[in-house]
């Protein structure tokens, strides 16, 4: 009986080890944020931004975003950065297949990693770079590379477009809701959102940008220009 004891307090004390080992993994740090932005102002101009608004298709399986957000600031050249926001409530992969059905129990549903690594909805980002006169120069956002539906995760893949046609009109092919840049025209029967500024509170309600990151705490989708919020955001 004593010996047995012994082995069950070895096979507790062995647990408790690992389990202070993958703990100490999954929370030490990996990097501070900065929260300085230098070289640039922080700016809240509602009407410039709707402007320049980007225009979602909605798709059938992966929806469509109910609120676009945004934050701007303006360079030491003059230049007008705007990082807009596409909303979702959530996001889920809805396909047949073994990865597929482990990112729901996993990922996005069941243990909600995504929620505990993120934060909880689905926030996007579309950024709009506005010349010292007022037109577009460059318009940068993501796409999926090679697209599997049925697997577990979705790469991303940057684009960027030089001088690009108004309005901006981008179609959603994936689940996770990444996006393709479309001709304007597919666009003429889609209405932009409201823009509204990413508010201080909304800001750390989606927990956009965290203190210190680490391997299931990290910071989500924006630019460094943002984390400084306008002086009369309210």
């Amino acid at each position: 009986m004593a010996r047995l004891k012994q082995r069950g307090l070895r096979v507790a004390l062995t647990l408790l080890i690992l389990a202070g080992v993958v703990a100490f993994w999954v929370l030490r740090p990996i990097r501070e944020t900065d929260f300085a932005t230098p070289g640039f102002t922080p700016l809240r101009d509602d009407a410039l931004a709707a402007r320049f608004t980007p225009r979602i298709v909605g798709h059938k399986l992966y929806g469509a975003p109910t609120r676009m957000l945004y934050r701007m600031a303006k360079n030491t050249e003059g230049e007008i950065y705007i990082a807009y926001h596409p909303f979702y409530a959530d996001e889920e992969n809805p396909h047949a297949g073994f990865g597929a059905a482990m990112s729901r129990v996993i990922y996005t549903g069941g243990l909600r990693l995504k929620d505990k690594m993120f934060g909880p909805a689905d926030i996007e980002l579309i950024e709009v770079i506005l010349a010292k006169d007022g037109t577009p120069a460059s318009l940068h956002w993501e796409d999926a590379e090679n697209y599997q539906p049925r697997n577990f995760s979705v790469k991303h893949l940057p684009k960027e477009e030089k001088k690009p046609a108004i309005p901006f009109c981008f179609e959603t092919p994936t689940w996770n809701h990444m996006f393709t840049l479309v001709k304007p025209e597919a666009c003429q029967t889609i209405q932009p959102l409201k823009v509204e500024y990413f508010s201080i509170a909304d800001w750390e309600k989606y927990k956009m940008v965290k203190k210190t990151e680490a391997i299931f705490r990290r910071n989500r989708m924006h630019r460094v220009y943002e984390r400084q919020a306008a002086p009369d955001d309210g």
